[in-house]
């Protein structure tokens, strides 16, 4: 059987309260929290530790802001899912969050704990379906370049290498759609 993965958050706030209570949550559900105090410490963790699935980080931080320090995961990190955690109450926030971070959710402070949990929990199920998406599109990749080895040597199977590649480029296609919402 195959063993189950660790799922690592990383929790970004310059408030230690908020951080230490955000880790005391979801560690009791089993995840393992990397907490930084900074836009700028959480891009180092994330560089130390290519094991973090998911990002939650404050909006109004000194230094960097939330949006931009999300925009800089989505750059550097696309695999890494995002998360604002907001007090803010301006719309302004979550459009920019949303059109320059991508962010997969918003948390308003304060949190309800049984929200943070349920959001984390899909978090981690769309993570898991993306890995596999990717997984899969690896193996159609894989078994196209086989087939045109094949045709080279069997210049009739060529029809249908044509449809396995139409195939590859339908799914790349919706991958990339579904990614980005």
């Amino acid at each position: 059987m195959e063993a189950v993965k660790q799922r690592n958050i990383l929790v970004v706030d310059d408030e230690e309260h908020v951080r230490e209570s955000l880790s005391a949550v979801l560690g009791r559900e089993g995840y393992v929290v990397h907490l930084a105090d900074s836009g700028e410490r959480g891009l180092q963790l994330l560089k130390e530790q290519p094991v973090i699935q998911l990002v939650i980080s404050d909006y109004n931080m000194p230094g960097m802001n939330g949006v931009e320090f999300l925009k800089l995961i989505r750059e550097r990190h696309p695999n890494v899912v995002r998360i604002m955690l907001t007090g803010d109450p301006d719309p302004q926030t979550i459009i920019r969050s949303i059109n320059e971070g991508e962010v997969y959710r918003f948390i308003k402070k304060p949190w309800d704990n049984t929200l943070l949990r349920v959001t984390v929990y899909f978090a981690f199920e769309t993570i898991q379906l993306e890995e596999e998406n990717r997984r899969l599109i690896a193996a159609l990749r894989r078994q196209v370049n086989v087939l045109r080895d094949l045709e080279r040597e069997f210049p009739y199977l060529s029809a249908l290498a044509r449809d396995e590649d139409a195939a590859l480029l339908l799914a790349e296609a919706d991958l990339v759609r579904t990614s980005g919402s």
